[in-house]
């Protein structure tokens, strides 16, 4: 059954390139002062590293040792030996972790950052790579866990509304969003107009897609120092408030434990209707036949849980 309300623990870490076992027990050492507060998720950064599914099972077992929800950041997996060499082989991939160590399911990244194209394969690209041909696959699939229908996005995923538009026609009312998003992702050209735009785009697109998505978005990123450009501001969005007090307001590493009151979710799309002009069959923007391959495309995700399941 779904909460109507819980408490998470934004956890901002500084990652660092080189030191992923330091990176990994700053997060365990986080996520347990936040436990004694009675989080039900604990969204972390999560660095790359060759020894993946390692730290994803050392987070199973915290999730299970305190109790908690956890989703780790993402994860980069070499997903397939290369075909043509066209496509890299690689994924990032997040992971939700139930409060018994379970993994219900996961999202690999669709819109990928400019840069990481030439080292990374999107979600769509790698059905591609790996599946029969499907013409209802949904790069966007909700996940059923304690707190609700839960979605993942990863950071520039959420310049597109229509990522949010199919997870919203799956059913989902929370989306996780663990990112790396700091000032220098835009040009020096740019900084020379608004050395903080990234930071705004940040904070107007979430809020933004909270209010049109009547959805709870749990945005976790990157904190470190101001003077490397990072700008942090993990936090939660809900509509009819906004961003959540309590949230952090800039880069600093730590902790914020923040309530997210789903009651606002439910109040909003009450007053706004958004979730069933979507779901009319005669609603004027077309959405029917994304609904429909949405839909088919959730059912088909406990079938992918189990096999990831099997294969940790």
């Amino acid at each position: 059954m779904a909460s109507s309300s819980f408490k998470v623990a934004l956890v901002q870490t500084w990652p660092k390139p080189l030191a992923p076992e330091d990176n990994f027990k700053y997060a365990e050492e986080q996520i347990r002062k936040a436990a004694s507060e009675g989080i039900a998720l604990a969204p972390s950064f999560a660095l790359t590293t060759a020894q993946a599914q390692g730290y994803l099972q050392r987070y199973q077992r915290l999730a299970a040792e305190l109790h908690v929800n956890i989703c780790a950041g993402t994860i980069v997996l070499h997903a397939w030996d290369p075909i043509d060499g066209k496509q890299p082989p690689y994924i990032n991939t997040s992971y939700f972790i139930d409060h018994h160590g379970q993994v219900l399911g996961e999202y690999t990244k669709t819109n990928l950052w400019i840069p990481e194209r030439q080292h990374l394969t999107s979600n769509i690209d790698h059905a591609r790579q790996t599946q029969t041909e499907n013409a209802t696959f949904s790069p966007h699939q909700v996940i059923e866990t304690p707190l609700g229908r839960v979605g993942i996005l990863v950071c520039w995923d959420t310049a597109f509304p229509e990522a949010f538009r199919q997870l919203v026609l799956a059913g989902a009312k929370i989306i996780i969003i663990p990112s790396f998003w700091t000032l220098r992702d835009m040009s020096e050209e740019g900084l020379q107009h608004n050395a903080e735009c990234e930071r705004l785009f940040v904070q107007s697109t979430l809020v933004t897609r909270a209010f049109e998505s009547t959805a709870a978005l749990i945005f976790c990123n990157a904190g470190g120092p101001a003077e490397e450009g990072f700008f942090g501001c993990s936090q939660v969005a809900l509509p009819i408030v906004g961003k959540v007090p309590g949230s952090f307001d800039d880069g600093s590493e730590g902790t914020r434990v923040v309530d997210v009151d789903m009651k606002l979710v439910d109040i909003a799309e009450r007053n706004y209707r958004i979730r069933q002009d979507l779901g009319r069959e005669d609603w004027h923007y077309g959405y029917t036949k994304v609904k429909k391959a949405a839909a088919e495309s959730a059912s088909s995700a406990v079938v992918k849980r189990d096999t990831t399941i099997a294969q940790l």
